[in-house]
């Protein structure tokens, strides 16, 4: 069966387009057979609305509001640099570029196993002895902070060196919050 790539769809029953009429109508210029047919006299009744708005926007200028570039331009430059990219090599020639920040998003994600501890900021980057992790966590109150901290770290470092076949030069973990389960 062949797909038949016409507009049949968008056709009134009596072989007009719908498209070809409301342009048209919009122009203001209905064709003869716009005028006289009941099948486009109908549907052009159904698109008043759309014609009239059409129209009455068609003379206005659109233009961006006060201070909107200015805005924008702060928004980018506030945005933060990626933090480069993190190369993988595979069995083949080549290799495959990750962006810093996919790392670092996998990194605070395999903490989240890590009952009482929130990775927040994560930077990574790959030196020639390894990936080096710059963290910052917060800890629950009432957990011991060495331990909770170390346990970040094995998950952390088990990313690196099992899913992402990297060596783990350092993960460093700065504890800078404690966090209270009840309140």
């Amino acid at each position: 069966m062949a797909v038949d790539p016409s507009d049949d769809h968008d056709r009134l029953p009596c072989g007009n387009s719908v498209d070809a009429l409301l342009r048209h109508l919009t122009s203001g210029e209905p064709t003869p057979h716009e005028s006289a047919c009941e099948y486009c006299r109908e549907q052009a009744e159904e698109l008043r609305p759309l014609v009239s708005a059409v129209r009455r926007t068609g003379d206005q200028e659109v233009g961006a509001p006060p201070g909107l570039l200015a805005d924008v331009m702060r928004a980018v430059r506030a945005e933060r640099r990626t933090s480069g990219t993190v190369v993988l090599s595979g069995p083949g020639p080549g290799g495959t570029e990750v962006r810093g920040t996919a790392v670092a998003a996998m990194l605070r994600a395999s903490v989240e196993s890590v009952p009482g501890v929130v990775v927040g900021r994560c930077r990574v980057e790959q030196t020639p002895e390894g990936l080096v992790v710059l963290a910052t966590a917060r800890v629950a109150l009432g957990l011991p902070i060495v331990e909770a901290a170390e346990e970040a770290r094995r998950a952390m470092r088990s990313l690196v060196e099992d899913r992402l076949g990297l060596r783990a030069a350092r993960v460093d973990i700065d504890v800078v919050d404690l966090d209270d389960p009840a309140g």
